[in-house]
């Protein structure tokens, strides 16, 4: 989760701020962390302020002290059930049908995790190893299908909209559908294009 909301509008490269916290060991943000804080909202913030080269301090500290009061009650439950629900798919071949179940799970993170849009959610099942079809579009994604041919002109400012990204997320899943791909392999490869190397103790996703 904390990883979902560092990615928001900041570069997550292979050295760039954000992957170097999230690589941090012992993760300074960890459950148990979070459990012990009587002031969660001001200890994230301190957290993220003092490691240095990261954004949204202020606006992180107040989305995790709201999510950490709907996991702590009842929102665990829910949030596993979806989980559940992504992990049979897995234990067979994937089917194109899977996109459903991967959307529903998307929109259970969408109206329950606050800082969560259309893009974070899907990075949460992801970073997981929970999806194969639904995948975070941003401007990468975006620039790579319009410089290839995407039958219509697409806007990366516009994927905050849950039906337009909607849109765009149909159209990719069906050009890959097309050329036999799994929409997760065309998005490691786009993401790898756009960045030097990355290094194996700092594959976070």
């Amino acid at each position: 989760m904390i990883s979902c909301l560092l990615t928001t509008q900041q570069r997550s490269g292979p050295e760039s701020s954000v992957t170097r916290f999230i690589c941090t060991d012992p993760f300074p943000l960890n459950l148990n962390e979070c459990k012990n804080k009587s002031n969660l909202k001001e200890f994230v913030e301190d957290t993220i302020t003092n490691f240095g080269g990261l954004w949204r301090a202020k606006t992180i500290g107040d989305a995790v002290l709201c999510n950490f009061k709907w996991l702590k009650y009842g929102g665990w439950q829910e949030i596993e059930a979806a989980a559940e629900r992504l992990v049979e798919p897995r234990r067979r071949s994937p089917r194109f049908d899977d996109k459903f179940i991967e959307r529903e799970a998307a929109k259970v993170a969408i109206d329950k995790l606050k800082g969560f849009g259309p893009k974070q959610s899907r990075n949460l099942w992801q970073s997981l190893g929970l999806t194969r079809f639904e995948i975070p579009v941003d401007s990468r994604i975006t620039k790579w299908f319009n410089k290839n041919g995407f039958p219509v002109r697409l806007s990366a400012g516009a994927l905050s909209d849950e039906n337009y990204y909607n849109f765009v997320m149909d159209g990719i899943q069906q050009a890959c559908k097309a050329s036999e791909v799994y929409p997760c392999v065309l998005d490691a490869a786009i993401f790898a294009s756009f960045d030097q190397e990355w290094p194996e103790d700092k594959l976070i996703w």
